[in-house]
């Protein structure tokens, strides 16, 4: 990492490094924290991406269902509504 002007610390990172390995360091140059703190704050960031993924996986999967759910309802009242048309029917 090489700054490119030392009073607003903007740094030019090269192609090689990654977007962890920046965060990482800006977390330790910018913030001051110890690279095992460091490492771990990316970590539990990784985790809160993931289950952030994941979380919206089950919302779509739990809208799909209930989607389902309500067409399969909306089909057994019409089975019921024409049956009681039909009862009525042979009673009068």
């Amino acid at each position: 990492m090489i700054p490119e002007n030392p009073s607003p610390k903007r740094y030019w990172y090269g192609p090689y490094e990654g977007y962890e390995s920046r965060s990482q360091r800006r977390l330790q140059d910018d913030l001051g924290v110890d690279e095992i703190a460091a490492e771990a704050i990316l970590r539990l960031r990784r985790q809160v991406i993931e289950l952030q993924s994941h979380i919206r996986r089950l919302e779509a999967e739990l809208t799909t269902q209930y989607a389902s759910q309500n067409i399969r309802l909306a089909r057994y009242r019409e089975v019921v509504y024409e049956a009681t048309w039909i009862e009525l029917e042979f009673q009068e």
